[in-house]
């Protein structure tokens, strides 16, 4: 459970180095004699050494001053903080209960059998090196003939030559007599070969005993198998047998998890006390979760079940491989909660918000400049999990006890619990007292989200959609703790921390929410039209039959022109963002082009055409907030509403009032891409082609299409996309095994797999793109489309599905609805808010009052449809509300450090409040001007 390397380090760091240095030369020491060992006896397994680089595991140094070794991708570790006491206690165990089988003799159908080691020993197969701390023993306690030592991970056998003394270990086995095999890069599924070569060199050899010091998906299987056919030659010899290694996620047992040798006497739970907490528990999820009772009813055990452990412990049973999931329940609950608690920011969902130059400018950007160094302080402190918890997401459940603890030292508002095994849920309504954390739950307000099964992939989608209804705020003061390692479930911890960074990073802030309002005001004044919602009055018209191209800029758009020259009259054209300028250079015109951004650096990008005469013969797709100037330089702008944004809650509602029903996007994000999928889904297209939609690449020197303005005349970048944005995320290719990525776009994929999922109607969508594979789309290579001559004139069609799918324009509304909201209530509001804030803190009391009466002040706002206070603060405050809790829950009367920490973000705060007020005051509707000129200077 606890394998991870911080709970084996100091946490003062030059204590640490401290340890490490000290340890250094012992290190060398080892790796020098081991070499000479290795060259006198052993020549091959010097040069895998002289040839090897490290990929996976490296050695460490434990604050016990001890060599473990760690999976440094993962962070897991080995063995315990004490390694030579481990080892030392299973070898003694060993002796007393060595596993073994027997190659003739008739099968006597047990699983495993054991005896006392001989002194004597013909055949010992050994799997799993480690640090090689268990060979000397074996080798000097028993006069073993043949040690066969399987190691699947060269750099497994690395780190033993860092820890271990070979040249002691193969000095006694010169000594003695035994002839050491190193099967180095082995899983052991060549055994019935190398057997029959054993038997082959002494036919009566019989006995060979097993040593099992490591678990391993391949090597659990043939374990299993030489072991239940224990005299069974003619299937021990099988050479053609297919070993299968333990794969699934739900198999997953950690390299040195419990009972490694095979021997612990297990027993079943026997009614009592867990009986009765099972029996309570379940009644509790009856009446508050019908749905998980429901499941757990009909839930059979699959590969792990609840035992009672030799320590008498409750603990979980992988039958299969033998496996306990603990090695002591209690100490490492313990200090699984004890640890969190002392670090609750190692697992927190990071709340830095960093910005380029191109939004330096705007209120919120400069005021998040000063309070990064704040921020900093905050999350690199030394803290505790605070007494009060807004929101707590835990991976894994195992038995729960940590869970139970941390329920009852903790006041925890929002508790999400994600756990992908039912065996291991469904064991611990045994051991957790749920019915206490269910009514704990419900008679203080809280919420318990379980969300149980599956493989975690869905992880980002359900907490997303809990994170809504209890506010984004409680995403900003969300803590996560992983309770065990899974490799299914960790990929999914991994992807949700940087998708809600994501989230996070486009929540919408002041100055968005103000251009918003702002440019949909002028959007509606100048005549812009909007799609209806209701789309059955034009649902079998004939335009929406034809193929539509979505054309990206992505690196792959290259090789695509001479296909969009080809079939260009045959079907609609739509350009994303930057691939206009693509297109244009290779002499094609699109029949809409899309942004989504709503500052004005969209125009910037769209003038590097020169040439407004083909600008305006293409019409313009985006949502409402769109910059004026750069609708203004195409033929027509068609618009939707963005769900969510403050601009889309002024004007959808007043637009509905007067019997305008328009439509809205919900996941137009983050990438125009996004946008125009979901926008040609709206009006019903069926047939869509993906060019340039790469959302990566194979190489990061070409990120998007050559043409486009990424790239100057001369075919260098127009700046360093490497260093800014980093060199990608491996993922699956569309017509390639893998592709690089970045989170945003990483997200971007998941919204258009959603998107094509929910339909909820037939629809073809083409991936003609060389980049991501898209879950929902079809790869099809460019030169395998076949599509035939449109029967009918296509603008004539678009004009007419243009009429009878978008309202007219409305110019008049602009002020009929703006003016419904109230300046004076705004002032007032804002004044209010002013003076909440004047006043330092001086107690943690008062932080958190000061927290809520803030928050409720911004509902309060909410509910008044004249007042536009919250629509313009919301996300700044659900921000700085973020940053003030983490803060408050570190002040204690030991560290009045804190409250000044308080104070000066507070500070902050209240310039960027009076900052913001002013600016809005005189000019409420006013037009973003940000600039990206210097990137093509």
């Amino acid at each position: 459970m606890l394998k991870y390397i911080n709970y084996q380090l100091l946490d003062d760091e030059e204590q640490q180095k401290q340890l490490e240095r000290a340890v250094a030369p012992l290190i060398s020491r080892n790796i020098r004699q081991n070499i000479d060992a290795f060259r006198q006896y052993i020549p091959s397994a010097l040069q895998l050494l002289e040839q090897h680089e490290v990929q996976q595991f490296s050695v460490f140094c434990t604050k016990e001053q001890q060599l473990n070794i760690v999976d440094f991708a993962t962070g897991r570790v080995f063995y315990t903080i004490d390694p030579r006491q481990e080892v030392a206690n299973e070898l003694s165990q060993y002796f007393q209960q060595a596993s073994y089988f027997c190659l003739k003799g008739g099968v006597d159908h047990l699983d495993w059998r054991h005896q006392s080691l001989p002194t004597k020993v013909d055949v010992m197969l050994v799997f799993g090196m480690g640090l090689g701390l268990h060979l000397l023993e074996l080798i000097s306690s028993s006069r073993i003939r043949f040690l066969v030592i399987y190691e699947p991970s060269l750099d497994v056998f690395a780190c033993s030559t860092q820890a271990a003394d070979w040249r002691e270990i193969l000095d006694t086995a010169q000594a003695i007599g035994t002839h050491i095999f190193l099967q180095i890069g082995s899983e052991a599924n060549s055994l019935p070969a190398e057997l029959q070569e054993l038997l082959d060199f002494d036919p009566t050899i019989n006995e060979i005993f097993v040593y099992r010091h490591q678990f391993h998906p391949m090597m659990d299987d043939v374990i299993n198998y030489i072991m239940k056919n224990h005299g069974d030659s003619e299937h021990l010899l099988q050479t053609s047998h297919v070993f299968t290694p333990y794969n699934d996620y739900a198999d997953y047992v950690a390299e040195r998890a419990g009972n490694v040798l095979g021997t612990a006497l297990i027993s079943p739970i026997e009614g009592g006390a867990a009986q009765a907490l099972y029996d309570k528990n379940m009644l509790a999820f009856s009446r508050f979760y019908p749905k998980v009772h429901k499941v757990l009813l009909e839930h059979k055990t699959r590969a792990w079940q609840l035992v009672v452990d030799p320590s008498g412990q409750m603990n979980l049973y992988h039958q299969q491989r033998r496996a306990l999931f603990h090695l002591d329940l209690k100490g490492e609950t313990d200090t699984l909660v004890d640890y969190f608690v002392c670090h609750p920011y190692k697992d927190d969902v990071v709340l830095n918000q960093r910005t380029g130059r191109k939004l330096s400018d705007y209120i919120h950007f400069s005021m998040v400049n000063r309070l990064q160094p704040l921020i900093e302080r905050t999350l690199t402190k030394q803290s505790r999990l605070p007494k009060e918890v807004e929101s707590l997401i835990i991976f894994g459940v195992a038995l729960g006890s940590h869970i139970e603890m941390l329920s009852q030292q903790h006041q925890i508002k929002n508790l999400y619990i994600c756990e992908p095994n039912i065996d291991y849920f469904s064991a611990s309504l045994w051991v957790t007292d749920w019915d206490a954390i269910i009514n704990k739950a419900d008679e203080s307000g809280g919420r318990l989200y379980l969300n149980l099964g599956g493989d975690g992939s869905h992880y980002f989608y359900d907490l997303m959609a809990q994170f809504y209804q209890v506010g984004a705020y409680s995403i900003a003061d969300t803590y996560m703790l992983s309770t065990y390692y899974n490799i299914g479930m960790q990929k999914a911890i991994g992807e949700l921390r940087s998708e809600l960074k994501v989230v996070l990073a486009l929540g919408e802030y002041f100055d968005h929410a103000r251009y918003g309002i702002a440019h949909t005001y002028h959007s509606i004044n100048n005549g812009h039209r909007f799609l209806k919602n209701d789309t059955k009055k034009f649902e079998n018209h004939k335009s929406l039959n034809l193929p539509v191209f979505i054309v990206g800029n992505g690196p792959s758009l290259d090789d695509c022109y001479d296909y969009l020259r080809e079939y260009r009259d045959k079907v609609i054209l739509i350009s994303c963002g930057t691939a206009l300028r693509s297109l244009y250079r290779n002499g094609i015109q699109p029949d809409f082009h899309a942004e989504i951004e709503q500052n004005r650096a969209t125009f910037d990008w769209i003038t590097q055409i020169e040439d407004r005469d083909y600008l305006k013969k293409i019409r313009l797709i985006s949502v409402n907030g769109i910059h004026p100037d750069t609708a203004e330089l195409f033929r027509e702008t068609l618009l939707c509403f963005k769900e969510g944004e403050a601009s889309t809650y002024v004007f959808h509602n007043g637009m509905s009032k007067q019997g305008l029903k328009i439509a809205s996007l919900a996941y137009a994000y983050p990438t125009v891409t996004n946008l125009v999928l979901n926008y040609i889904l709206k009006l019903g297209f069926k047939q869509l082609y993906l060019f340039g939609v790469d959302l990566g690449f194979v190489d990061i020197s070409r990120h998007h299409s050559s043409y486009s303005a990424y790239f100057k005349d001369d075919g260098s970048e127009i700046y360093n996309y490497q260093w800014r944005h980093g060199g990608g995320l491996p993922c699956a290719g569309n017509f390639r095994p893998s592709v690089f990525t970045k989170t945003e776009f990483d997200v971007s994929r998941k919204l258009l797999e959603q998107a094509i999922q929910k339909a909820g109607r037939k629809i073809d969508v083409y991936n003609c793109s060389d980049g991501v594979k898209i879950k929902g789309t079809i790869s099809l290579f460019p030169q395998n489309i076949l599509l035939n001559d449109s029967e009918y004139a296509i603008e004539e069609q678009l004009v007419d599905l243009i009429d009878v799918a978008f309202y007219s324009s409305q110019p008049e509304m602009a002020d009929s609805i703006y003016q419904l909201f109230n300046k004076l209530k705004f002032d007032t509001t804002m004044k209010s808010w002013l003076n909440l804030i004047e006043n330092d803190i001086t107690c943690l009391d008062e932080a958190k009052s000061l927290i809520r009466q803030q928050w409720e002040l911004v509902k309060k706002a909410a509910v008044v449809d004249s007042d536009l206070t919250f629509c313009l603060f919301h996300g700044s405050s659900n921000y700085i509300s973020g940053i003030l809790t983490k803060v408050a829950s570190n002040i204690q009367d030991e560290n009045e450090d804190f409250i000044q920490l308080y104070n000066d973000v507070l500070a902050v705060w209240r310039d960027y409040l009076t900052t913001a007020y002013e600016g809005y005051q005189s000019q409420p509707l006013v037009c973003d001007s940000v600039s990206v000129q210097y990137l093509f200077k």
